[in-house]
């Protein structure tokens, strides 16, 4: 498999439920959808500047347990969940209802981690010219690009949900502060080879179950204002 065809995959996740969305919700409109997309492109262009920066104090150059969950959680989690809530707050709203614009945070969240994964693929593609074992590395490239995605959906469904209920005069903000320690979690054990890698599928698959639990929570809310 070449890096031509690793850089589709990033983005399949994110143009199947584009189309999906568009297709079975009928009062989804496109142009929501579009904007959803550009902005998670927005997002990832500072994002990457500002971890570019950050990582390189002392507090995120060591090599303990400690350094590296504080590395996780501080940059991974909070830079990028605190980036992708700035621009989840430029999707419209007030035109739309929970549900088309939960579509929108999901496909922003898709999205992200399409562009992500693109960056992360042509970093990791580059250093295993001329290795042994590419078949194995490609095969975890892979993995990584849609756990990653998944996190990335989640966690944005996560600050998408606070948004939302914010916006309502409904200040809670245990959902971000989970998008921010469940992202960082999952990086965390992302980064191992390995079987620890695998602990980071439970930091998605909390991530999931927190975020259904707040969509219904949301639900009702809106059900008793109405």
């Amino acid at each position: 498999m070449n890096l031509y065809a690793l850089l589709g995959i990033s983005f399949i996740p994110a143009a199947l439920f584009f189309v999906l969305a568009v297709i079975l919700n009928k009062e989804l409109k496109i142009r929501y959808c579009l904007i959803a997309c550009v902005l998670a492109l927005l997002t990832v262009i500072p994002t990457s500047m500002i971890q570019f920066y950050v990582l390189s104090l002392p507090i995120f150059t060591g090599y303990t347990f400690a350094s590296v969950m504080i590395t996780a959680i501080l940059f991974n989690g909070l830079i990028e969940e605190a980036m992708k809530m700035l621009f989840l707050c430029l999707i419209p709203q007030k035109k739309q209802i929970l549900s088309t614009f939960f579509c929108c945070v999901i496909l922003y969240g898709l999205t992200v981690g399409g562009f992500e994964s693109v960056i992360y693929v042509i970093k990791k593609f580059q250093e295993i010219q001329g290795q042994g074992g590419k078949e194995i590395v490609i095969y975890l490239l892979i993995d990584r690009i849609f756990t990653a995605q998944a996190i990335h959906v989640f966690c944005a469904g996560l600050s998408g949900l606070y948004i939302w209920n914010f916006r309502r005069h409904k200040k809670n903000i245990m959902p971000f502060i989970y998008a921010v320690i469940l992202h960082g979690i999952y990086n965390f054990f992302a980064s191992f080879n390995s079987i620890y890698h695998w602990l980071a599928i439970v930091a998605i698959l909390f991530a999931a179950v927190e975020c259904r639990i707040f969509f219904l929570s949301a639900i009702d809310k809106n059900k008793t204002t109405e």
